[in-house]
């Protein structure tokens, strides 16, 4: 089995994903079944050879009724592009050609047509002839409309500046026929009809599962009432189940990612204008390395539930025998940098890999005027509202009062509404931070069966091997309650249930 590593330096969306797995050599079948399965009328897929800032890679997109949904690329919208120059592909062993002529009229005083051929590479050779009229009566002033892909509505191309004039998904208007909206349970009953095999289908619900409970939590509605507007729309479904259905054919022994680029800027959308990154996108990185760059939303919602969902361990790129590289293209061109995905295959090298590095802030401040009991009620609250750790140290304080050290450890995103916990809690007048880089090693859970019951073990590992594990406390007291036997005798059974 071979491990994989993300690179997101231009961020990620579902389509740089599945282009990085096309481009790593996995057949477009995988996908293109996997979409049959749903029953979507006039829907397909296609994959094609392009390039971003000077780097080739693979064009992942989504076809209704032979046109892309987002509609010509920008090197084939072009006066004089190319487009297609083959316009064939071979795949199950024979050659398939769809050639698509566009009359495109241009009302900024000129006219263009472009005849050009599409790739579809699924099995189907038949010719399609659009003629329609594109009406681009904007302004150059740039200024871009966004529909997100949950609840709150904004549009958005992968890779640019938000800053048109007219509105766009992907560099088009959702409002055409795909962008219908699907709450979770029309998800959930579409999956269910599909003939998905059972893993794909199971990991294509956690997908939109954990989509809607971001949305939900973001605007604090009820998960019910969340309805799916880009996510049900016919490109991002195709997009999450081909990526279920990628992961299962690639099988990952592990995959990794380094920190994610999420870009930059505003997007406007039902709520006003927000910052990049949107709120269920922002929750859905809790406690993933990002940061900001030039180039307007890099990472979509759909790219970053791919990440939370699918992900092992946020780490910089770990000691491999690299085999292939691919990458998966935006739509876009970037100024500053290529609109591509890289994804890593290789397996492991054997040699130790250093602990991954990550930033907290130590925040500390004295206290000698607050009960016993307050000190183990504000450690209860601090923890359970997301601190890394909380811990006490006596101290002497001036004119030699006894007092206590309150030190408590978290992430930057936590930061203010934790000091705010802690000030309240205490009385303290004020509270001092820094911020601290510390190694960590990586974290997981997985639950065994003891003849008690069921336990969670945490564990720690660093380059495949287990530092530690450790029970879940909770677990084991409700199970030695249950069973009128001590703690420690749960808590024995659950590590001797460890498989080896």
């Amino acid at each position: 089995m071979a491990s994989y590593h993300l690179d997101c330096a231009s961020g990620i969306a579902g389509d740089m994903f599945l282009g990085a797995c096309l481009d790593l050599g996995m057949p477009l079948d995988v996908v293109a079944e996997a979409v049959a399965s749903l029953g979507l009328p006039g829907v397909a897929v296609e994959s094609r050879k392009a390039s971003r800032g000077g780097f080739a890679g693979t064009r992942f997109r989504v076809l209704l009724d032979g046109r892309p949904l987002e509609g010509p690329d920008p090197e084939e919208a072009g006066p004089g592009a190319a487009i297609g120059s083959s316009g064939t592909a071979r795949e199950h062993g024979h050659e398939h050609r769809h050639d698509h002529e566009h009359g495109h009229d241009h009302e900024h005083g000129h006219e263009h047509r472009h005849e050009h051929e599409h790739r579809h590479e699924l099995g189907h050779g038949h010719e399609h002839e659009h003629g329609h009229d594109h009406e681009h009566g904007h302004e150059h002033r740039h200024e871009h409309e966004h529909r997100h892909e949950l609840g709150h509505g904004h549009e958005h191309e992968h890779g640019h500046d938000h800053e048109h004039g007219h509105e766009h998904v992907h560099g088009h208007d959702h409002d055409h026929g795909h962008g219908d909206s699907r709450d979770l349970a029309q998800i959930r009953t579409l999956l269910a009809r599909s003939g998905l095999r059972p893993p794909v289908r199971e990991r294509a619900l956690r997908l939109f599962s954990r989509l809607g409970e971001a949305e939900a939590k973001a605007h604090a509605m009820p998960l019910d009432r969340v309805h799916f507007h880009e996510v049900g729309a016919v490109d991002s479904i195709v997009d999450l189940v081909g990526a279920a259905a990628a992961i299962e054919h690639l099988a990952p022994e592990r995959l990794t990612c380094g920190p994610v680029n999420v870009g930059s800027g505003r997007v406007k959308t039902d709520h006003g204008h927000l910052p990049v990154p949107a709120p269920a996108t922002a929750e859905l990185l809790q406690g993933v390395p990002i940061y900001g760059g030039p180039g307007g939303e890099l990472t979509t919602p759909t790219g970053a539930v791919l990440l939370a969902e699918l992900v092992d361990a946020f780490v910089e790129l770990p000691p491999l025998v690299l085999e292939i590289t691919g990458y998966g293209l935006g739509r876009k061109d970037l100024p500053m940098q290529p609109n591509a995905l890289r994804l890593l295959r290789g397996r492991p090298s054997g040699l130790p890999a250093a602990p991954a590095t990550a930033e907290v802030a130590v925040v500390e401040c004295e206290v000698d005027d607050l009960a016993g009991e307050g000190f183990g009620f504000l450690m209860e609250r601090l923890l359970a509202a997301g601190a890394l750790d909380v811990y006490f140290t006596p101290l002497v304080m001036k004119k030699s009062r006894p007092g206590i050290l309150v030190s408590m450890l978290c992430r930057r995103p936590q930061l203010e509404q934790l000091a705010g916990i802690l000030l309240v809690e205490s009385g303290s007048l004020g509270c001092r931070y820094h911020m601290a880089a510390r190694f960590e090693a990586e974290r997981d859970s997985l639950e065994v069966e003891t003849a008690f019951g069921k336990v969670r073990i945490k564990r720690g590992r660093l380059a495949g091997r287990v530092l530690a594990a450790a029970p879940e406390y909770e677990d084991c007291r409700r199970l030695a309650l249950a069973a009128g036997v001590p703690w420690r005798e749960v808590y024995r059974a659950a590590l001797a249930a460890l498989p080896a």
